[in-house]
């Protein structure tokens, strides 16, 4: 062979050869199609609500107006609507202390300030807002809460490895070739892999970091074991799967296994979400590099253990386990249902509630545009007047006296307006639609003068933003929803954080100089971390959303709020002070003044508005009684 002609190879990563079949995973691989075939009307529903929300036909012309579905898109409108007034930000976390020990309430505060920051840096804002456009566009949302423990990147050691066999070849080939052209060749090849390779090291040198992580999932990509019939059950499934969509070359580099025999998909008409195409032929043919595959995360209630395979395989491509960092619930996949239904998993939401209303609404206009477009103003002429004559009117000016000779008959009847269709007004009024669609929404409560009391001081904000009870009631799921998330998070930072990541957080403590001894001492606690047993933890704690707080903020309405808070507890205050510079104890005045905070809104810690004058004056009358016995034992016998 001529040294010129020497080409490039790339050595290929070894992958694992497949083991045997293993019985159990073809005893799960029955039940998973098993539940994707139940499932499967659900899931083309979703998909065609998707399009429908969406209002957009990449099937027509990107240049014609056939390419959008919708004259008015109402229920994209009506999504977009509902959702700021739903969650438009962060919800306020209370952790309070169910017994009465005043010890917890450092450790509270701590907690509340942990996971207010850990639910903000998992970017929980994001990935439950996409969990609630997924409830009113397919029934429910999902998302998936993990803590994912830090470490080196198997996979980068071996890519590494990989592209320095890579460049022990190329500089082998390079130092035979004696084609100038084809050593240039082999030169940038090799430079771009030190590139990659210097690249590599680099990133190998960082250990990932510890930290929440919040997946959104889509709702098509979660199964639920098929005996579940009502959807507040889901948590007592048997079994839940994740099925995870993923390119061929990258599932071979995760589990480090061939993957020949695997089932493959094709994604048509750029549709990534139809990951359950049936395959192409009965052959069962191996992906192709670019090709997608599913892989399915089981989560085994029974056996407490997850399962990983591939579609197609009859093995496990990851060695089953039992996690670690869960919280009191096994599942780590938190549903949002928009509406739910007596008896069914499955309940409507927004799309299913409005999709007729919107195709009813959209009729009648464009028949009112297609009415229009008929009346097009002109004049009818006899057919016997002269067409000078004829001329002579069409081409006159204003104020021009236009003479025509309309041989005898009565002009009016020679030439006239043309006359039309009429557009009657109620064949075209959508007033009922409107109706409809505020009714099965929830929507526009002032045009029907519903009043929504709220339940709580501190759910005002609710009835500002004038919401339905329906959709006051979805405000609520969400809020519990978003209860459980932050319980559940609780519970895994109380067994996974250490003093140092807690310190990290809240700051180190305060310290100051004793002036006597000149010694320092911790003058404030900035944190309690408990040394306690975490289960003993949470039956003294209670993890609350504070009613209200996901919506969009009325500046306007929380500053009268405030006005009028001030008005009533400033004069409290200072009763409060007169008495205890009395010496007295105001426990009378101190608890009406809990009740009066309480009821105008439960977020404000009560203590901090209480003085505590008390305890001052009487120092001050030690101090004063110890100087007066001071100055009488120093007067002479």
């Amino acid at each position: 062979m001529d040294e010129t002609e020497i080409n490039v190879t790339v050595i290929e990563p070894e992958y694992l050869e497949p083991p045997e079949d293993d019985k159990l995973c073809v005893q799960w691989a029955e039940k998973i199609r098993d539940a994707l075939k139940k499932q499967e009307k659900f899931r083309k529903h979703i998909r065609y609500a998707r399009d429908i929300v969406a209002g957009l036909d990449w099937k027509k012309d990107p240049k014609s107006d056939d390419m959008l579905r919708h004259r008015a898109n109402l229920i994209h409108g009506t999504i977009t609507g509902m959702l700021p007034n739903l969650y438009a930000k962060n919800p306020e976390i209370s952790v309070s202390q169910i017994s009465g020990q005043k010890t917890l309430k450092l450790f509270c505060q701590t907690l509340e300030k942990i996971l207010n920051r850990y639910l903000d840096e998992a970017g929980l804002k994001k990935q439950a807002k996409s969990a609630v456009r997924s409830a009113m566009t397919c029934s429910y949302g999902v998302v998936k809460v993990m803590y994912y423990t830090g470490g080196a990147d198997p996979l980068i050691a071996k890519r590494i490895d990989d592209i320095q066999d890579n460049l022990a070849l190329l500089e082998e080939q390079a130092r035979l070739i004696n084609d100038p052209a084809k050593y240039q060749e082999q030169e940038a090849e090799k430079q771009k892999l030190e590139q990659a390779l210097a690249a590599l090291q680099e990133k190998a040198e960082i250990t990932l970091d510890d930290g929440l992580v919040i997946d959104r999932v889509m709702t098509e990509n979660i199964l639920i074991d098929p005996a579940i019939i009502e959807f507040e059950d889901y948590q007592n499934a048997s079994w839940m799967a994740q099925v995870i969509p993923m390119r061929v070359e990258d599932a071979r580099k995760l589990f480090g296994y061939k993957l020949d025999g695997a089932q493959a998909y094709d994604d048509a008409e750029n549709d990534i979400v139809n990951i359950f195409r049936k395959p192409t032929g009965e052959i069962h043919t191996s992906p192709k590099d670019g090709q997608k595959v599913c892989v399915y995360e089981i989560w085994d209630k029974d056996t407490q253990r997850v399962y990983t395979m591939v579609d197609g395989l009859k093995f496990w491509v990851r060695e089953p386990y039992t996690p670690e960092n869960l919280g009191k619930r096994w599942y780590p996949f938190f549903l949002l249902p928009f509406q739910l239904v007596d008896g069914k998993f499955i309940g409507p939401s927004v799309f299913d509630l409005t999709k007729k209303l919107q195709d009813e609404h959209n009729d009648a206009r464009d028949k009112l545009v297609e009415h229009r477009g008929l009346i097009k103003p002109g004049y009818i002429a006899s057919s016997q007047i002269k067409e000078q004559d004829i001329k002579r009117f069409t081409d006159s000016v204003m104020g021009e006296v236009t003479i025509i000779d309309p041989e005898g008959q009565p002009l009016n009847q020679v030439i006239q307006p043309k006359t039309y269709p009429p557009i009657d007004p109620s064949a075209y009024d959508t007033s009922s639609v409107r109706t409809d669609w505020e009714m099965v929404t929830g929507l526009q409560d002032a045009a029907r003068s519903t009043v929504v009391k709220p339940k709580t001081a501190t759910e005002a904000q609710i009835m500002q933003q004038s919401l339905s009870a329906r959709v006051s009631e979805f405000r609520d799921q969400i809020e519990d929803y978003l209860q459980q998330i932050a319980q559940y998070t609780a519970e895994i930072l109380l067994q996974t954080l250490t003093e140092n990541d807690v310190a990290n957080v809240m700051g180190q403590h305060e310290t100051a100089v004793d002036p006597a001894t000149g010694m320092p001492y911790i003058s404030k606690q900035a944190y309690d971390w408990p040394s306690i047993p975490k289960e003993q933890v949470f039956d003294l704690l209670e993890i609350r959303i504070r009613a209200g707080t996901t919506g969009a903020p009325d500046k306007q309405e929380q500053q009268e709020k405030w006005l009028q808070f001030l008005q009533v507890v400033q004069p409290m205050i200072a009763q409060i002070m007169q008495v205890q510079m009395q010496g007295l104890e105001p426990t009378a005045q101190i608890n009406l003044l809990k009740e009066t905070i309480t009821r105008f809104d439960d977020r404000l810690e009560v203590e901090d508005f209480i003085p505590n004058m008390l305890e001052q004056v009487r120092q001050q009358q030690a101090q004063q009684a110890a100087a007066q016995q001071m100055m009488m034992q120093q007067q002479p016998m």
